[in-house]
């Protein structure tokens, strides 16, 4: 490197980043890159690990009970993913529709509150509401008069326990999607509203036309982290239902911790992880080359 390049460069602020990016390495991706090797082996954490070439793979592909899990995560997936973009989108168009600024941080921050509550209590106060015998949802509907034998057992039921772990986080609204959706609208300059209804645009136009599409990087931001997060959590399964019944609310990330934690299958867990890390890129690239917005707004 030339020596006048040299004087331009701030040695001091690369030797302060040299810590975190050393820690960043060594805890991120070193495991990262290590999950890619041990997933061709047959690794148990202890012993030395012994390739087996792509049988970890192969099982995956061919377990029913994978299919199974794959297919519950389809619909944990879609409806996280539509329930994610709408609710939050509405509630952060409400907010924003409040012209009165303090007003609307005061209903900003109603929505925002309730993300300082750890999500495991929030997972516990629905195993309440869900408990067949003494929950809050079945002492109502025996309150009024449907019989014991009728009631639902929700995480016990082999029809009900899916819809069950669906319904936990009900009304949906995400305090940081409310954030992001509201933070797009804000950015919008009020030039551009103003012009379509001059132009004779009412509310409906004005929303599908104007503020939708220059809000498109927020919505493939929310989705991405959806459909990531819905990949990566197993928390409900775990706690609620342990994968059942009979594999019926099973995830992959489930199997995963199971096959590591519980069984000492890591490296059958690495390959699993592997598939799932493929699985977000895929994602990822798909989302960001399709969903693309009709309108592309320079701030």
């Amino acid at each position: 490197m030339p020596a006048s390049i040299w004087k331009k460069v701030n040695i001091k602020a690369y030797l302060f980043l040299l810590p975190t990016i050393a820690l960043i390495m060594t805890f991120s991706y070193y495991p990262a890159l290590s999950a890619f090797y041990y997933s061709f082996t047959n690794w148990d954490g202890f012993l030395t690990a012994k390739y087996i070439g792509f049988k970890n793979f192969e099982i995956i592909f061919t377990s029913e009970e994978f299919r199974q899990a794959f297919l519950n995560l389809f619909w944990f997936s879609a409806f996280n993913v539509l329930t994610s973009l709408t609710v939050p989108l509405l509630v952060a168009l409400l907010i924003y529709k409040v012209k009165h600024l303090k007003l609307q941080n005061m209903y900003r921050l109603l929505f925002v509150f309730p993300m300082v509550v750890p999500g495991m209590v929030t997972i516990l106060l629905w195993q309440f509401i869900l408990n067949p015998d003494v929950g809050l949802i079945n002492s109502f509907l025996a309150a009024i008069g449907i019989p014991d034998e009728k009631l639902p057992l929700w995480l016990a039921s082999m029809r009900m326990a899916l819809p069950s772990l669906l319904l936990v986080g009900f009304p949906w609204v995400s305090g940081v999607y409310v954030l992001i959706f509201l933070a797009g609208f804000q950015s919008i300059p009020g030039s551009l509203r103003e012009a379509a209804i001059v132009d004779g645009a009412n509310g409906k136009i004005l929303f599908f036309r104007i503020e939708l599409p220059l809000i498109m990087s927020q919505i493939k931001l929310i989705m991405i982290l959806t459909m990531i997060s819905v990949i990566q959590t197993f928390s409900l399964q775990l706690v609620l239902t342990n994968g059942g019944p009979a594999n019926k609310t099973t995830v992959p990330g489930y199997i995963m911790y199971r096959e590591a934690v519980i069984n000492s299958q890591l490296g059958y867990a690495c390959a699993i992880g592997v598939v799932l890390f493929i699985m977000i890129f895929l994602l990822t690239i798909i989302n960001n080359k399709f969903l693309k917005s009709s309108t592309e707004f320079e701030r």
